[in-house]
């Protein structure tokens, strides 16, 4: 698909989404809204309506619902829509600010060192808002950035939002936080072009404990981190999910949906399979979680067996299957989870773990922890941060003894 097909064709699945989720009495006018801004003959105009487009589709898709803001009323300044939560209650202000490469003010067409994202990112916190605020900055930049992101957009982007914490407003005080979420759909200037899809990164605006450069060194305290901003995080994992129009009308992974495997069936958390135990024995166990590490080549599964004991066993996967991951990464096991990427560090292998054992109880944990050290200490502890301080162990011995391996 080009440039030019992707961006007519996700323009038109974005204004499917708000009609869709909009209340049935107010959907026609919140459309024609957007119509009417997208067909403006000035292109601010346009250009600022399209990406609120893609910021409504991401909010929309991320599981959030959404209430428009009335700009016709002239009295006060209003951000563009108040996205909630529906799990958590959590309301965000959102505001949309773009890029628009057709004016001077904005920077030459191709120079990604004048995004002006602190300029926009402050423009955007001016307006009014009564809860905690979501910035969406489009930097409109022909760019394709690769896992080095030195010299490109993304280092500038997020340089300028560190030094816009610096910002005071007209009354001398600085602005207030917000997450900001800074993308670029490359394939709107690169109109001939296949294969270009959206890039984007979250960071803190004068938000300490998130985004690039935050970290943590204890597990305990990197739950925290993410129950603090799981909202966020679901939104920027559905980012990264579902940039594409979906394929199947059901949300089936195509890999799995046009084609039958008998002799490899497909993984499903849920679902019992005959496993080998720890002797090597093939024995039913339920799938409870399961996470593939492309760095293995393999994945892993935690069954729970008939007894109450848990395993751990890989699997291989078939060429089928590592395409549908690489597509489907966050519903491959046949659920929708808030995280499917493979664990780059033993903070979040220790999170994987964790959704596993956060649930078993005390006894059994002291039993996987028979032989340690501390042993006294740990039976004084409760239920759960016993089962933090096992996942916190395991994470750490499993991760660095493959890399030992690795070596």
């Amino acid at each position: 698909m080009t440039g030019a097909q992707r961006a007519f064709l996700n323009l038109a699945y974005n204004l499917y989404l708000i009609a869709h989720h909009s209340e049935p009495g107010k959907a026609e006018a919140i459309l024609q809204s957007f119509v009417h801004r997208l067909k403006s003959a000035r292109t601010d105009d346009f250009i600022g309506k399209l990406f609120e487009t893609y910021a409504s589709a991401a909010i929309l898709k991320a599981g959030f619902e959404i209430e428009y803001e009335n700009e016709r009323d002239g009295s006060d300044s209003h951000v563009e829509f108040i996205a909630t939560h529906p799990q958590t209650g959590r309301q965000f202000a959102v505001e949309v600010k773009a890029r628009n490469r057709t004016i001077g003010m904005d920077g030459p067409i191709d120079d990604a060192k004048r995004l002006r994202v602190g300029q926009k990112l402050a423009k955007a916190l001016r307006k009014r808002a009564d809860h905690e605020r979501i910035v969406f900055i489009e930097v409109n930049v022909p760019d394709v950035v690769g896992e080095d992101y030195s010299g490109t957009w993304v280092e500038s982007a997020l340089e300028q939002i560190k030094v816009a914490e610096d910002y005071l407003d007209s009354d001398g005080k600085h602005y207030p936080p917000a997450y900001v979420v800074v993308t670029n759909h490359a394939y709107h200037n690169n109109l001939e072009a296949a294969g270009i899809g959206l890039q984007a990164v979250v960071d803190g605006y004068r938000i300490a404990d998130f985004g690039i450069g935050a970290q943590v060194s204890r597990f305990k305290d990197y739950l925290e981190t993410l129950e603090r901003h799981k909202e966020i995080l679901v939104l920027f994992d559905s980012l990264k999910e579902h940039s594409h129009i979906p394929i199947t009308f059901d949300g089936e992974i195509p890999e799995f949906a046009f084609s039958e495997d008998d002799e490899y069936p497909r993984l499903r958390t849920g679902h019992e399979y005959m496993i080998p135990d720890e002797r090597g024995d093939l024995v039913p166990g339920v799938l409870e979680q399961a996470i593939v590490m492309e760095s293995w080549g393999n994945a892993q599964g935690v069954y729970c067996l008939q007894d109450g004991r848990r395993v751990m066993v890989s699997h291989e996967l078939t060429e089928r299957e590592w395409a549908a991951w690489r597509r489907h990464p966050e519903t491959f096991f046949g659920i929708l989870e808030e995280k499917r990427a493979e664990p780059k560090n033993w903070l979040e292998l220790a999170e994987f773990l964790y959704r596993s054992y956060k649930e078993t109880n005390k006894e059994r944990l002291l039993e996987f922890m028979a032989g340690a050290g501390d042993f006294d200490e740990l039976a004084r502890m409760t239920q759960d941060e016993l089962a933090i301080a096992y996942c916190e162990r395991t994470a750490w011995s499993a991760w660095h003894q493959t890399r030992k391996n690795a070596e």
